[in-house]
């Protein structure tokens, strides 16, 4: 028994460290009634995405279900249009929209499966920070994987 337990454990350390070498790049969003929603979203290696909510703990996996390209100019970034879906326990809990052009974030928005709410974000630049985000009076959010994941 202690011997799997041992093995568990020692899987769930490396599954971590690979999580944390997995992590591409990642988005620091301000959003909600009064901008009092923080969040990290990072778009991992494998082709996913994880976001984190300031104030919650561990990461929400979601899969890209949709990506439109659109040349906006010859001379400039494609613009991505995609849409993610983020399910718990197999059912979709809601589905984030986001528009990305270059490296900024120019729309991004939650949609809530159960009710149809939206609730729109803002990039924030100024929370942005190369461990993860930071913003005045919140916890830190950082890209770093934790055995809370």
């Amino acid at each position: 028994m202690i011997r799997r337990l041992a093995v568990l454990l020692f899987a769930v350390l490396l599954a971590d460290t690979a999580a944390a070498a997995a992590a591409q790049d990642h988005r620091c969003l301000t959003g909600g009634r009064n901008d009092s929603i923080h969040l990290l979203w990072r778009w991992l290696d494998d082709g996913s995405a994880d976001v984190q909510y300031a104030g919650q703990r561990g990461r929400l996996p979601v899969q890209r279900v949709s990506q439109e390209t659109t040349v906006l100019d010859e001379d400039r970034p494609s613009q991505f249009d995609s849409v993610w879906e983020e399910r718990i326990e197999g059912r979709r809990n809601g589905r984030y929209y986001l528009t990305t052009q270059g490296a900024r974030v120019y729309g991004f928005s939650y949609e809530h499966a159960r009710d149809g709410r939206r609730t729109e974000f803002n990039e924030d630049v100024e929370a942005w920070q190369e461990d993860g985000c930071h913003w005045p009076g919140v916890e830190p959010l950082t890209v770093a994987s934790s055995l809370l994941d």
